[in-house]
């Protein structure tokens, strides 16, 4: 009887898959028609664009898993084109909250007593509703601390399970496509899926925050928010409530723009150079500014660890970046990728250093460092070349801190705020694995 009910669901599930399918494929069609009029012409980008935009209409009405999952998908350049990603960005935040009593079964089974033996207060409205979770304000029985309460939402990992299944098939069916297979479709859609899983089990998260709180210890200005370890699962965490304000409520709160653009930089390359632990799922929505020039920093379920190789490699490849050295990133960039065939490397290399004259020397405000990344990893598309996942998540924490330095403060200088990072880093790993420093 399960494994019928198992069957029926799957049934189920694809079909409402090919319905919006289908929904997307007409999206596409009529999209691409009306911007292929108004540019006078079909060509590559017009044809991504307008599947960029009938993708995201289907994830939204797929629900919260494929919601997730295209956000996941917005975050890796290099194994989705850039013109889709633009789109995949925009993936609604907000989402309709699931009722009140369903928290408060979830709340009580996994604590195993009624709500209010652990809260005096607990507010029925979300103060935030996401694909994943939602988050209440409470205040604790014992002591009164206001804190924080993240439910997850009750049928998401049943549906992420299903719909993993789901995907799966349909990439194994893509792959057979020899255009399609070089994009290894199976082995994107289970990178996709595992950083999904990873953001739906709390007790990851958990140990994250953790793992965090120890490595700033000694940076005040750095903040996680504590954890309430008795009430924390794999569905629930409950943790301080820190109440900052966003990028664009800066002046309204007193705090100089200035001072905490520095130190998300600052905060980025400890994490990279020197940590070897990155939070993997920066975005504006997970960065809080608190009084005093503090930041406040969230979701911490997708991480990212670096051994000292990576972070070598890493330091490398910034350090090329930052001067200019087009030459040397195009052979660094060569030796890091897994190639799927011959390519033209003096054709690849004459990119790479045109790439990387575009933005030398020129002040972070005048540069789209989303443009540039895609840019950067488009070159990796066209000559088959496919990073590792690792970096390719610190190319993008790193855009997202260096685009936010940017709002903030346009002045910044990026280079001297990582350069000591960036020597510490090479200097660290090189001591600690020597074979490594003749790459």
């Amino acid at each position: 009887m399960k494994r019928l009910f198992s069957v029926v669901r799957i049934a189920v599930r694809s079909l409402q898959m090919i319905t919006w399918g289908s929904y997307g494929a007409a999206a596409f069609i009529y999209i691409m028609s009306v911007e292929a009029i108004r540019a006078r012409g079909l060509n590559r980008h017009v044809a991504l664009d307008a599947a960029g935009r009938a993708i995201r209409k289907t994830v939204e009405r797929l629900g919260a898993t494929f919601i997730k999952l295209g956000q996941v998908a917005s975050t890796r350049p290099d194994l989705v084109p850039s013109e889709i990603i633009a789109h995949l960005v925009r993936l609604q935040e907000e989402v309709p909250p699931f009722p009140y009593e369903q928290v408060r079964r979830i709340v009580e089974e996994d604590f195993g007593a009624p709500l209010e033996r652990w809260f005096s207060e607990f507010e029925r409205r979300p103060l935030a509703a996401a694909s994943v979770a939602q988050v209440h304000r409470a205040r604790l029985a014992e002591g009164g601390e206001a804190v924080a309460v993240k439910v997850r939402r009750p049928t998401i990992a049943a549906w992420a399970q299903l719909d993993e299944s789901i995907a799966l098939g349909i990439a194994h069916l893509l792959q057979l496509f020899p255009t399609l297979h070089l994009l290894s479709p199976v082995h994107a859609v289970r990178q996709f899926c595992a950083a999904v899983n990873k953001q739906l089990d709390f007790r990851i998260e958990a140990a994250n925050n953790l793992r965090f709180r120890e490595n700033f210890k000694s940076e005040p200005e750095v903040v996680f928010p504590r954890l309430v370890r008795r009430l924390c699962s794999e569905r629930v965490l409950t943790m301080d409530l820190l109440e900052g304000v966003r990028d664009t409520e800066l002046a309204a709160a007193g705090i100089d723009p200035r001072q905490v653009a520095a130190l998300g930089i600052k905060v980025f390359c400890k994490m990279a150079f020197i940590d070897g632990f990155v939070h993997a799922d920066l975005h504006p929505g997970n960065i809080r500014f608190l009084r005093g020039g503090r930041i406040a920093l969230f979701d911490l379920g997708l991480t990212a660890e670096l051994s000292h190789e990576d972070r070598l490699m890493f330091a490398q490849t910034m350090y090329y970046m930052a001067n200019g050295m087009g030459r040397e990133l195009a052979r660094h960039m060569f030796e890091l990728c897994r190639r799927l065939g011959p390519i033209d490397y003096p054709a690849y290399e004459a990119e790479m250093i045109e790439y990387l004259r575009r933005f030398t020397n020129r002040p972070l405000g005048e540069i789209e460092m989303a443009s540039a990344i895609g840019s950067f990893f488009d070159i990796f598309r066209r000559y088959r070349m496919r990073l590792d996942g690792r970096f390719t998540v610190l190319n993008i924490s790193f855009v997202v801190v260096e685009g936010l330095g940017k709002k903030l403060d346009p002045t910044l200088d990026v280079t001297a705020q990582a350069r000591p990072f960036l020597e510490a880093a090479v200097i660290e790993a090189l001591a600690a694995a020597p074979g490594i420093g003749g790459r």
